[in-house]
C-alpha cells in the first residue's frame, strides 16, 4: 500500500519558514521603549513598515514551503495566508508578555497588508496548474 502525504515536502523546506519565525520571535521579545515625546512620522512609518515587510517575507517563504502540497495556486496562497496571519495574532498575543511591549490589533492589520501583498504578486508570478 503506497503511502500519501498531505504535504508534498521533505523536512529540511521548513528551515528558511522557521528561521524567518525565529527572527521575527526575537524582535517581539526585544523590551519596549516608552517614547520621551510624541515620535515623529518617521518612526511610524519605519516601524509599520517592518510589519508589513517581515510578514511578506514570511508569505512568500510559506507559499514557496505548500507550493507542491496544492492542485491549485489560490489553494496554496490562501493556506499560506492562513498560517502567516495565525503567526500575526500569536506575536501579538506574545508582545503581551514582554515588558514595554504590547500587542494591538492594529498591528496585525499591518501584517496583514504583508500578507495580502505578498499573495497578490504570488497569484501573478505564479503559473496556474492544470
Amino acid at each position: 500500500m503506497k503511502k500519501t502525504n498531505l504535504f508534498n515536502f521533505s523536512g529540511f523546506d521548513f528551515i528558511p519558514v522557521v528561521f524567518w519565525m525565529g527572527v521575527i520571535f526575537y524582535f517581539s521579545s526585544l523590551r519596549g521603549e516608552a517614547p520621551a515625546s510624541e515620535p515623529p512620522l518617521s518612526f511610524y512609518i519605519e516601524r509599520k513598515g517592518a510589519h508589513v515587510g517581515e510578514y511578506f517575507i514570511l508569505m512568500i517563504l510559506l507559499i514557496n514551503l505548500f507550493l507542491r502540497s496544492f492542485r491549485t495556486r489560490i489553494m496554496t496562497i490562501l493556506f499560506s495566508g492562513a498560517i502567516a496571519l495565525l503567526y500575526s495574532f500569536s506575536d501579538e498575543l506574545h508582545q503581551l508578555f514582554v515588558p514595554g511591549r504590547e500587542g494591538k490589533i492594529s498591528d496585525v492589520g499591518f501584517d496583514l497588508v504583508g500578507i495580502f501583498l505578498a499573495g497578490l504578486i504570488a497569484w501573478f508570478l505564479l503559473k496556474p496548474r492544470k
